[in-house]
């Protein structure tokens, strides 16, 4: 049987090419990539220096991944850093500053990712916003009826699909030159090497190996934190929403209490009603806005209690059963609203729990780390 590798259809040419510059092994495809430096300093940030601790140059990495990019996306590649002077640089060291700037690269890649989708959400918000309140006065004739109104409400459309866009175009059109660094050498490079000028290798280590014992964010973290994204969003954007929707909405219920006075309707019983209305609203309303603000938090990394947001998407989920119970003649846009809170509300107290677990697995883990390095100090 024939191997799956060997079904990948490889340009001969291009590899022909590569091969007059470097090494290749064609079997296991594998290229070997020797980088020529005449100085260890070269390589060095000499912005940052602690002791023995060497950092890598930002830019020379970058320099290195534009060649690995060279490469058929098929091939590993095995860099060998090759240095004619090392100037009491260890080898060792320099590839561990290697390492721990590919480290600290993915952590800020995280990080610039967290801040990037945020913005994203905030932008998308404005914007629903801005097409929700452009549509509820056009339906009620907030712009008149005439060629004037028409421009208003183009102009109000346009604002809001220009935020939508830009959301678009941020979180999805906008590729990360520190993120595309970083998973370049996580998926591209097998082996990292420090050689002299007569290739005798010094140092060498699997990249492949090193990059299992960086912090990268897991499956359950990735689902927390976008748990906690979607249902930050959305529960700001359905609190401006329903914010809009009740402000706007209090000429109507004045015309109503009116209209029951001329009916000869007890009007106290109508205020009550109102009243009754508008403190519920007002609760879903403050409680959301709240819930959406501390999981926006919490998914960029702030400190927030735990037990308030658990609270709150208990409370919303509580107060959307009952409000469905209660408006069960009610039409059927404001039912389908508050069973969509429930589902955001469940699938944001998935995320609140699970980042809660994780914290505590993290500290317990930074904890018994803790006690091993003092321990280990003390012998």
């Amino acid at each position: 049987m024939a191997k799956k590798k060997d079904k990948i259809i490889v340009n001969k040419r291009e590899i022909d090419l590569l091969n007059k510059y470097y090494e290749i092994d064609n079997e296991n495809r594998v290229v070997t990539m020797p980088l020529h430096y005449e100085k260890a300093s070269d390589l060095i940030n000499n912005k940052i220096i602690s002791k023995d601790n060497y950092l890598f140059d930002y830019e020379e990495l970058t320099s290195i991944n534009e060649m690995i990019r060279r490469v058929p996306i098929m091939y590993k590649v095995n860099v060998d850093i090759q240095i004619d002077d090392y100037e009491d640089y260890d080898p060792k060291e320099l590839l561990a500053g290697f390492n721990d700037q590919m480290e600290l690269n993915q952590y800020n890649y995280q990080r610039e990712n967290r801040l990037k989708y945020l913005k994203a959400g905030i932008l998308l918000i404005i914007g629903v916003s801005i097409l929700f309140l452009m549509g509820y006065a056009k339906i009620n004739g907030f712009f008149g009826d005439d060629t004037r109104a028409n421009v208003y409400s183009e102009i109000f459309d346009i604002i809001g699909w220009v935020f939508i866009w830009e959301m678009v175009t941020v979180a999805f059109l906008t590729p990360s030159e520190l993120g595309v660094n970083s998973n370049m050498f996580k998926l591209r490079v097998r082996e990292v090497s420090f050689s002299d000028s007569n290739k005798n290798q010094l140092a060498i280590e699997s990249l492949y190996e090193k990059a299992k014992d960086w912090d990268s964010e897991r499956r359950m973290e990735k689902a927390s934190k976008h748990s906690l994204l979607i249902g930050g969003v959305a529960f700001f954007s359905i609190a401006v929403i329903d914010l809009i929707d009740m402000v706007t909405s209090f000429p109507s219920f004045i015309a109503m209490m009116y209209a029951a006075g001329d009916a000869g309707v007890d009007q106290s019983k109508v205020i009550v009603s109102l009243i009754y209305m508008i403190v519920l609203n007002s609760a879903f309303i403050v409680l959301q806005g709240f819930a959406g603000y501390l999981a926006l938090r919490m998914y960029y990394g702030r400190k927030v209690k735990v037990v308030f947001p658990i609270v709150f998407s208990v409370i919303l989920v509580g107060l959307s059963i009952a409000n469905i119970v209660l408006s069960s003649n009610e039409a059927g846009t404001g039912i389908v609203r508050r069973i969509v809170s429930i589902l955001i509300a469940i699938l944001y107290l998935f995320g609140v729990i699970t980042y809660m677990v994780l914290n505590k697995k993290r500290k317990k883990a930074e904890e018994i780390k803790a006690s091993f390095t003092e321990n280990d100090n003390k012998n």
